[in-house]
């Protein structure tokens, strides 16, 4: 177990910056964590498998516990899954455990623990975070005999905010994830997309001005951009919107 002290944090923001493809972020995000004690770490978006194709992730960890995670269908329960999957403070996996169990978890849950612990993965530490596309994401990182003090924690969460973003912005550079938008928002959009106005939109959708102005603020928001033009733009480019 040894500290990861902030000149490497630095170094590895630097890196992350510079990164021209994944690879450049997750080797030497492995040999930082490596020589912290993590064996195993994932940075990428928080969806069930059946939905993997929405989002982007990278991942070190042995390859024998990423089979079985799978093969077990483990992120149907594993309440650390579960606790990134809400979003929240970053902290311990056993912290998640012990709420996991004052909740009234099911075996099946907690065995999770049990088996990570088997692979040599006995704790670690979950930092969500909030994707582009409003699809939620997180940095998890475990291993054995860890230093997870509060300065370590401070650490993990600066290493893990650069290895997020270093992945993020090289999976939107190269594989857009669009947001997802309801029915209604969509509509919206197209509408405002031909030019119409908020009180015209209002009209042709039976809602008031206002509620309209509420769905572009967030249809701009989930786009992260500034206008709705803008949004509606993006919008065609990943294919959300169809324009005639």
């Amino acid at each position: 177990m040894s500290e990861i002290h902030f000149s490497a944090v630095r170094s590895f923001s630097e890196t992350c910056l510079r990164a021209a493809k994944p690879e450049d972020v997750s080797l030497p995000l492995t040999r930082l964590l490596n020589n912290a004690g993590f064996i195993s770490w994932y940075a990428g978006s928080v969806l069930h498998e059946s939905e993997l194709n929405r989002g982007f992730g990278s991942f070190g960890m042995p390859i024998a516990w990423r089979d079985r995670y799978g093969e077990a269908r483990h992120c149907d329960t594993d309440p650390v899954f579960h606790y990134a999957l809400k979003g929240g403070a970053p902290c311990r996996w056993s912290d998640c455990r012990e709420r996991a169990k004052a909740s009234g978890a099911s075996k099946r849950a907690l065995s999770v623990f049990d088996e990570a612990s088997e692979f040599g993965i006995e704790d670690g530490f979950v930092m969500p975070a909030l994707g582009f596309g409003g699809v939620p994401g997180a940095v998890t990182i475990g291993g054995k005999d860890l230093d997870l003090s509060t300065n370590a924690m401070l650490a993990l969460r600066l290493v893990g905010a650069f290895a997020y973003e270093g992945f993020r912005r090289l999976a939107e550079k190269f594989k857009p994830v669009p947001p997802i938008l309801s029915p209604r928002e969509l509509e919206v959009l197209r509408w405002s997309a031909e030019g119409k106005t908020a009180w015209e939109i209002g009209a042709i959708l039976s809602i008031g001005e206002r509620t309209v102005r509420t769905y572009q603020d967030q249809i701009k928001m989930k786009y992260r951009v500034t206008s709705v033009i803008q949004a509606a733009v993006r919008a065609a480019l990943d294919g959300s919107l169809r324009l005639a």
